[in-house]
């Protein structure tokens, strides 16, 4: 027996189809009219499946009630009515046989829209619309969700054979990278497949133009073009990879899809990366330059890794409240300014503040009006003077025999910190048992977790030392030391 949900009654189906109680009585005369599928005394019911089955096919009077799931097949294709940009949606519009249906790709980087939305500022003169979500379901193919404009059935969802079956023909789809609209706009029924190069949401086209002012040679220039073959390529694989999905559709892909673009083979850059020192050396010649194009350059470095090849890593805040800090004082006190160069975007997207430099390091500061400060931390320290003692106040910071005052370096994955058993602290007992060996080391990246190489200075670190407080190099070597012994007894 059919659910209750799905059944009708004869005051339903009047309303469903708008139609009079005398009219559905003659309608129920004429050859092919469901029989009822459910009896309670006098009442009868039908199915709401077969009842829309049926006013499909019987003409266009009542069809045009039914929603265009229900359609029948047409004898014909659907005629093409050709693909138009509206608020950055991409409509392509086919004359079905009961009325115009609208397939909608919305922007790829809009918000979500409802189809009611939809319906009223862009697609208002389809009979019903169908719209492409960003979700997939396996074995289904991507969501579509579909709206009839004339009746208040509200959205509901589809399939892409319902579509496919609607139209007469496989329905065009585009991997969601390859969603060109002027590329969009060509293509008609039967056109071959266009071979693209696929389009990453993050630009690459900055790091092509800035690379174009170097010789091909020159550090710069090589490592501004690897990011951009990296970005590039990532686009192709993920345009692939959209395109592999289907090869879990339930049904012949054939019968319901055909793709209208695939994307245009790239090398795998990965193959032959370049040194690390190459990298540095070329974002150290950007990061000098003062036009927008560097800048831009460095931003997409920072959404694709987070600078990860910078000749510095991240950023520290220094904050408000530590302004009286002695040894903030004192390191705020060699502090110089500094050209608006493209290093300050790594510190600030709005670039705010009073542009200073820390002329030990070469390292860009950016002071605030609030007394605040950013600073780039260093990946190492440019000394060979030994260590000398650590102060934790604030941040971390590293005193060399010499007397120089520097921030701790750190990698771009991973800071300093101290006072919990965590990754922080981690990362800085390994730090200090490397500067312990070499001052000049580099900075410990997240690979040493796990590691037990520091575990008497990670006992030190987890220490919830107050602010101020001053560690010396014996104090350092006595807690690494102190592991060791007591791995040997």
């Amino acid at each position: 027996m059919a659910s209750k949900s799905n059944l009708l009654d004869k005051k339903e189906i009047c309303t469903l189809l708008n139609i009079s109680r005398p009219h559905l009585w003659r309608l129920r005369k004429e050859p092919g009219f469901p029989e009822p599928v459910e009896r309670s005394g006098a009442r009868e019911y039908w199915s709401q499946v077969a009842i829309l089955r049926w006013a499909a096919m019987v003409g266009r009077h009542l069809a045009a009630r039914v929603p265009f799931l229900y359609w029948p097949v047409p004898v014909n294709p659907a005629p093409y009515g050709g693909a138009r940009v509206i608020d950055g949606y991409t409509v392509l519009s086919w004359d079905a046989e009961f009325g115009r249906l609208s397939f909608v790709y919305p922007p790829l980087m809009g918000g979500w829209v409802s189809l009611n939305e939809l319906a009223a500022d862009v697609v208002s003169d389809a009979a019903a619309i169908v719209v492409l979500r960003p979700d997939w379901r396996v074995s289904k193919g991507p969501n579509l969700d579909a709206l009839d404009l004339a009746e208040p059935y509200g959205p509901y969802r589809v399939l892409w054979e319902d579509l496919a079956r609607v139209l007469g023909m496989p329905v065009p789809y585009w991997p969601i990278n390859m969603r060109n609209p002027q590329e969009m706009l060509r293509w008609r029924p039967g056109i071959e497949t266009v071979c693209a190069q696929a389009q990453h949401e993050l630009n690459a086209g900055p790091l092509f133009q800035l690379a174009a002012a170097y010789s091909d040679d020159h550090p710069t220039s090589r490592t501004l073009r690897e990011l951009a073959h990296i970005i590039v390529h990532r686009a192709f694989v993920e345009a692939d990879r959209n395109l592999e999905y289907w090869s879990d559709y339930e049904r012949p892909v054939a019968r319901d899809v055909v793709f209208a673009a695939k994307p245009l083979p790239m090398p795998d850059p990965h193959e032959n990366p370049l040194p690390q020192d190459v990298r540095e050396s070329g974002w150290a010649e950007v990061f000098q330059r003062e036009d927008t194009l560097a800048e831009q350059c460095v931003s997409a470095a920072l959404q694709w890794n987070g600078g990860k090849h910078f000749p510095f890593s991240g950023v520290v805040h220094l904050e408000p409240e530590d302004e009286g800090s002695a040894v903030r004082v004192e390191w705020t006190s060699r502090l110089v300014d500094a050209p608006r160069d493209a290093r300050y975007r790594v510190l600030s997207s709005r670039l705010e503040g009073r542009a200073l430099q820390d002329p030990w390091t070469g390292l860009p500061v950016i002071g605030l009006a609030d007394k605040a400060m950013i600073a780039a931390v260093p990946k190492h320290l440019p000394t060979v003077s030994p260590l000398h003692s650590i102060v934790l106040d604030g941040s971390v910071w590293i005193r060399t025999e010499d007397g120089q005052l520097f921030l701790a370096p750190a990698q771009w994955d991973g800071g300093n910190t101290w006072g919990y058993s965590g990754t922080g602290p981690t990362i800085l007992a390994h730090l200090l048992d490397q500067l312990l060996g070499d001052i000049s080391a580099p900075a410990p990246s997240t690979e040493v977790l796990g590691s037990s190489s520091a575990t008497g200075l990670e006992a030190l670190t987890e220490t919830d030392f107050p602010h101020g407080t001053v560690i010396t190099r014996q104090q350092l070597e006595e807690a690494r030391n102190a592991r060791s012994r007591a791995g040997g007894t």
